[in-house]
């Protein structure tokens, strides 16, 4: 099981950016093999903004975020007191950004590997849960 972050949603979605054609392929593979990922609803508004500023293509923006929605094999998960509690905890004791410590808290109380493309995050949350880039992951799918 993989949280994923809106850093490689996004990513996936924008041809041309750094490590797209990691992120696309990754993204590709879990849609083949159904492999379940859990997801903060935050990530929503992130990706609509990120993909909207980054194209400058509402529609496409939009569009992407629909398609999300219907993936099957993806749980939104609501920020309730337990996850916004957890990540507090997690934002405070690892030095997390607030945003990236909803995605943290997600995958660990998930037992889900965290895959993202901010440093920090992965830097930072490498210290309390399983985390990887979509590239390194890609290497351990093939294996």
């Amino acid at each position: 099981m993989y949280c994923i972050d809106a850093s490689v949603l996004t990513n996936s979605e924008i041809e041309g950016e750094r490590f797209h054609e990691y992120s696309q392929r990754f993204m590709e593979i879990i849609r083949e093999r159904e492999i379940a990922i859990v997801v903060p609803e935050i990530v929503l508004p992130e990706i609509s903004s990120a993909i909207s500023r980054g194209t400058d293509n509402t529609e496409k923006a939009v569009e992407f975020v629909k398609v999300l929605r219907q993936i099957p094999n993806i749980v939104f998960v609501p920020i309730d007191r337990e996850l916004a509690d957890e990540a507090s905890r997690l934002a405070a004791e690892y030095r997390i950004r607030g945003c990236d410590a909803i995605y943290v808290a997600a995958a660990s109380m998930f037992g889900a590997k965290l895959i993202s493309l901010d440093k920090q995050q992965i830097e930072k949350a490498g210290k309390c849960i399983e985390v990887a880039t979509p590239a390194e992951e890609l290497e351990n799918l093939r294996t």
